[in-house]
């Protein structure tokens, strides 16, 4: 049997599988990330790539500009320390292993095409929403990943004009993410980010709590504004909403309620959540892997 080892990195917790060719995880396990150190990251991925032996590859989805044929990461993303790194030169020569990475949410939107709900269908896009708001594209059959793999990144659109003197907080990064809406509640209330979780905004928000109400209203309308020009731009048949908060009750209706009002030509139906929810990143980095190694009849 040949069982490869999946890592996603995240900018909270790092999950990682083993798995088999066909996508079965025999086992899985996460650990925290630590942000601001990025050869803790690495030491830790060796660590627990020492425990399996016999492994046939190891297959990395990373945040940020990550060019898949050659492992170098142009950006880090939530990860600074890997600008301009290449993790797949370090980790073979490390491991002696085959190592594959790509962009993490190409990996969702990889993993969605291959075993969840993208299976049969051409044209979609991928929006992971968390740590901040990250994308995928999916046109003919074919992932995009633009002139110099930064397609996807929707996080980067501007969705509140340049009211203010900060161009990220005009981004959908900052107003449709979980991260921002903690930040953001958390100030109001004088308590730390820290110390404040996207649940406990959520809940607030149930209350009625003025504060909560205010920040998750704007949470659900950027979101909205941002699936609204997404689909003008590419006319998907589906727009997949990764990332924990995707598994929310009534997350997607919401979405689907505001995304009509800004437009009744969109027929709020074509949003759906991912399939796949926190396995997407590694299973789609198998894919990735295999689609680099199997399918091209290039040995491991």
């Amino acid at each position: 049997m040949s069982n490869y080892l999946a890592f996603d990195i995240g900018g909270t917790e790092i999950k990682y599988g083993l798995l088999t060719e066909s996508g079965d995880i025999l086992e899985k396990g996460r650990f925290p990330t630590v942000r601001n150190n990025g050869e803790a990251i690495l030491q830790a991925i060796l660590t627990k790539v020492s425990i399996f032996p016999s492994l046939r590859g190891i297959a990395i989805s990373a945040p940020g500009f990550v060019n898949n044929q050659t492992g170098f990461i142009e950006m880090g993303g939530a990860i600074k320390d890997f600008d301009g790194f290449n993790i797949k030169t370090y980790m073979e020569e490390l491991t002696n292993l085959p190592v594959t990475v790509e962009n993490d949410v190409n990996c969702v939107a990889l993993a969605e095409k291959w075993k969840g709900n993208a299976q049969d269908i051409e044209h979609f896009i991928c929006m992971t929403v968390g740590t901040g708001v990250g994308g995928a594209v999916f046109l003919n059959n074919q992932l995009y990943r633009g002139i110099s793999f930064g397609a996807g990144e929707f996080g980067f659109m501007i969705t509140h004009g340049t009211k203010n003197d900060s161009a990220f907080k005009n981004t959908l990064s900052w107003n449709g993410s979980i991260s921002g809406m903690r930040e953001r509640y958390a100030k109001y209330k004088g308590i730390l980010a820290a110390d404040v979780t996207g649940e406990d905004v959520f809940q607030a928000y149930e209350t009625r709590d003025p504060i909560a109400l205010e920040e998750v209203e704007r949470f659900y309308d950027s979101l909205a504004i941002g699936m609204h020009n997404l689909y003008f731009m590419f006319n998907p048949s589906k727009i997949l909403i990764g990332g924990a908060v995707s598994a929310r009750e009534g997350l997607i209706p919401e979405l689907r309620r505001r995304v009509e009002s800004l437009n009744g030509y969109i027929n709020g139906s074509c949003i759906e959540s991912c399939h796949l929810n926190n396995d997407a990143g590694m299973m789609g980095a198998l894919f990735h892997h295999l689609q680099t190694y199997v399918q091209q009849g290039r040995r491991e």
